[in-house]
């Protein structure tokens, strides 16, 4: 079976990083649960990049990103080159297309 880099870009290690710090403040054990939980699931995608779902939004569409839905969180992600870009991991309740758009521009 094919093996594919997954590379987490800079806008994706910050939500990471205020994801887990948002957590930590009421329980650091589910801050690193939670942050496991997420690096596991998209370490799913060194196998199968195709498995998250295209997005709905239409604007979107045209930068092929694709979505990984891990609990109540969302990673946003194409796969270009043979390789998988994370551009964000966003919580479900955000409005993510003008994060999106912002972080491609």
């Amino acid at each position: 079976m094919e093996k594919y880099d997954v590379e987490l870009l800079p806008a994706a290690y910050s939500d990471l990083d205020e994801i887990f710090d948002y957590i930590m403040a009421d329980n650091p054990q589910a801050a690193a649960e939670v942050l496991e939980h997420i690096m596991s699931s998209l370490a799913r995608l060194e196998h199968f990049p195709y498995s998250g779902k295209p997005l709905f939004d239409r604007s979107l569409r045209k930068f092929n990103f694709r979505m990984v839905i891990i609990d109540s969180y969302i990673a946003f992600y194409r796969f270009v080159d043979n390789k998988v870009l994370v551009y964000r991991v966003l919580h479900g309740a955000r409005k993510y297309s003008h994060l999106l758009k912002d972080t491609i521009e």
